[in-house]
């Protein structure tokens, strides 16, 4: 379940996210935002990388508060896919050292209320897959092979497109490849998080009623009822 099927919570999340957002575009702002410069990671050098050190800092003394408050909220930020690590992908927490970070693009937010659809994650999983010649995580493996018998019927559409993506990417150079695929890897992470994690875009089970509705709706039914009521005392 995602940011998009809520009826209670969902307000209340949505609310805390526009927050999160608004902080994280201050923290972009060429002039007063957090450090950002070309940084180097493995063979190549990633522009537009950040310390996690930097970002910790930066939240300090934005918000006057503690190094624990600002610890914890920089998790949030990055678990919720705002920031994604460079050296680590599949942790997803703000280390508070010279490890390296980049913001992720603002189409992937969680507000903007995209659904992680199965082909989609099927083509990045079939892209993976040629990648890394079948080499796929354990829970990947499952994930691949369930979504080929789910939606078999499009599988050649998806196969298609993962060498499309894949032959695009490797048109990139070293550095934007490299940060690209981490970034995608972040946005599947926080959306189809693997066993174990805790998935932060789980609000539990539907709503019967959802509060967010439009109002039109509930006055539509009330009337219909008063009708059958008249009808029947008639």
């Amino acid at each position: 379940m995602t940011i998009r099927h809520q009826g209670q919570q969902y307000r209340p999340r949505m609310a805390f996210l526009q927050k999160i957002e608004a902080l994280v575009k201050d923290m972009q702002n060429p002039e007063t935002g957090v450090k950002m410069q070309n940084q180097r990671v493995l063979v190549t050098s990633v522009p537009h990388a950040m310390t996690g050190v930097d970002v910790l800092q930066w939240i300090i003394q934005r918000l006057w508060i503690s190094n624990l408050e600002a610890q914890n909220l920089g998790n949030f930020i990055v678990k919720y896919g705002y920031i994604y690590p460079l050296q680590d992908p599949k942790n997803l927490v703000l280390k508070p050292d010279s490890s390296l970070y980049r913001f992720q693009t603002p189409y992937f937010w969680p507000t903007q209320q995209w659904p992680a659809e199965d082909t989609d994650y099927a083509i990045y999983l079939a892209k993976r897959n040629i990648k890394k010649k079948g080499i796929l995580e354990e829970y990947e493996k499952e994930n691949y092979n369930f979504l080929n018998k789910k939606i078999n019927y499009k599988w050649d559409f998806v196969i298609m497109q993962a060498k499309e993506q894949y032959r695009t990417g490797k048109e990139r150079n070293k550095a934007d490849r490299y940060a690209l695929d981490c970034q995608e890897k972040a946005y599947w992470l926080v959306h189809r998080c693997p066993p174990g994690m805790n998935n932060v875009l789980d609000y539990g089970l539907d709503r019967v009623t959802d509060p967010n509705e439009v109002k039109v709706n509930q006055v539509s039914l009330s009337l219909s009822c008063l009708c059958t009521v008249a009808a029947w005392s008639s």
